[in-house]
């Protein structure tokens, strides 16, 4: 335990390491760009000079040679650029192979504590029995205990019994003419030699006698009642009910909240800088829109439907829809539910994919089997086709595929960058809208594109076999 408390301090310190060196690295690298910048605007401006300005031959020479070396300066700082990035690159993947040893050395920090309560607790279980055997050892003896003595009863002569049963013969029969005559003379007959009383007290009606139940109302099954909001509760999943019949996409509440989003790259990657941002509560899709879910829509509307390169429909996620089918398909069931159905944010995928995780992967900062499709994952999928809905387990929040399986159109615009992002997880619209951001990574894409803050983006008339969508709902 000492050694493993070294590592995690040398770890910690390591990371303040590495964030110092981001910071000097990417100041580096800005600075770099800038001058890149002005070379190449100076030698815009030397470019397009009128030759009127060159009065001899010999300014002209000079020009030319001012050019010449401002070109090989700039040469010299796209190169110092160049390795300014591929050193930033190299930190990346070391602190990405530092965070999976971290990850590895806290599970088995996990492991031995649980051994230990495990021992601890044997060691209790036995301290018991000591005590037990002790104090059994110490007890007095136990008397046995003394002999019961059983007496016979003294037997009763014959002659008495027969006696007390004649006895007990004439008091029976006594009392049945008792009973007989008074029930004769309760319902108002006569009996031989007997005159009945001339008034009889009302008897109640039978069928007052018959109902003897008590009345009531009958009773209705209460209502199951909401599951807990608590975390450790299983998720609370809604379905709309469609105007044309059937139930609308399966949806998990999430109560939003704040989080960090993206992550700091030191190479400039267009997933930094990373930034709080702070969601509204809202519903999003259980799993991708299925090719099932799809083609009802599609047949409602008269809208064709998408290729599944034939690899099936059903349970799979549909593929091969561009952003606008999406986004129809999301107005379609607004129409049919009367609730406000859309694309999810950027900000509100990150969140649900992360399900409370600051890791690569919901389930930590390396591949593990059995966890997603992709072109590394090692399943029998990778690289060949999608894989049905809830081929794998669901993260801590029940979303099923927030990693590979079919890349996830989202509501933003595209920008290189999370400068100026919006803090209230909107989607952003604010940038480059000939090219929309998908999410997620896929069947046929390397592991590293199915990070939680990884971003893609495509024109929104892509369609493509690894290019899906899941929706979103305003609670």
């Amino acid at each position: 335990m000492p050694k493993m408390a070294e590592q995690i301090d040398s770890q910690t310190h390591y990371d303040d390491e590495s964030e110092s060196l981001r910071k000097t690295l990417e100041q580096m690298r800005r600075e770099a760009e800038e001058e890149v910048m002005r070379l190449s605007t100076r030698l815009a401006e030397r470019d397009f000079a009128p030759d009127s300005s060159v009065a001899s031959a010999t300014e002209r020479l000079a020009l030319q040679q001012e050019m010449t070396m401002l070109q090989q300066t700039l040469e010299a700082k796209e190169q110092a650029l160049d390795h300014i990035t591929e050193e930033c690159r190299r930190l990346e993947d070391e602190l990405e192979d530092q965070n999976i040893a971290y990850d590895s050395l806290k599970q088995e920090i996990e492991r031995k504590e649980k051994s230990l309560k495990a021992a601890h607790s044997e060691v209790d279980r036995l301290r018991q029995e000591l005590v037990e055997a002790k104090r059994a050892r110490e007890a007095p003896p136990v008397q046995p205990p003394e002999p019961v003595i059983i007496r016979e009863k003294p037997k009763i002569p014959p002659h008495l019994l027969v006696a007390g049963a004649v006895v007990l013969f004439v008091l029976l029969s006594l009392a049945t003419v008792t009973l007989i005559y008074s029930m004769w003379d309760r319902i108002g007959l006569s009996l031989p030699g007997l005159t009945p009383r001339a008034e009889l007290l009302p008897s109640e009606p039978l069928d007052a006698i018959v109902s003897a139940e008590p009345a009531g109302e009958p009773t209705e099954e209460a209502p199951a009642l909401a599951p807990d909001r608590a975390a450790s509760a299983p998720p609370r999943i809604y379905q709309d009910r469609l105007r044309s019949g059937g139930p609308g996409p399966a949806m998990v509440v999430l109560e939003g909240g704040v989080f960090e989003m993206g992550y700091n790259s030191l190479s400039g990657q267009d997933f930094s800088p990373a930034h709080r941002v702070s969601l509204r509560p809202f519903m999003i899709g259980v799993h991708e829109v299925t090719f099932q879910e799809y083609d009802r829509f599609a047949r409602a509307t008269g809208r064709s439907p998408p290729e599944d390169y034939g690899w099936g429909r059903g349970s799979r996620p549909v593929i091969g829809v561009t952003w606008e089918d999406a986004r129809a398909y999301t107005r379609w069931l607004s129409e049919q539910t009367d609730r406000r159905y859309r694309l999810p944010s950027e900000a509100e995928w990150e969140l649900a994919a992360r399900a409370g995780t600051q890791s690569s992967f919901w389930w930590g900062y390396e591949l593990e089997p059995d966890r997603a499709a992709c072109f590394d994952c090692g399943t029998q999928w990778d690289n060949r086709s999608t894989a049905p809905v809830k081929s794998f387990p669901a993260n801590p929040y029940g979303l099923y595929d927030t990693a590979g399986n079919a890349m996830e159109w989202v509501a933003d615009c595209y920008t290189a960058s999370y400068q100026g992002a919006p803090s209230d997880g909107s989607a952003r619209l604010d940038g480059d809208c000939m090219t929309r951001v998908a999410r997620g990574g896929a069947f046929n894409k390397p592991s590293s594109s199915m990070r939680s803050y990884v971003r893609a983006r495509f024109v929104p008339e892509t369609e493509l076999n690894m290019l899906g969508f899941r929706v979103a709902r305003d609670s």
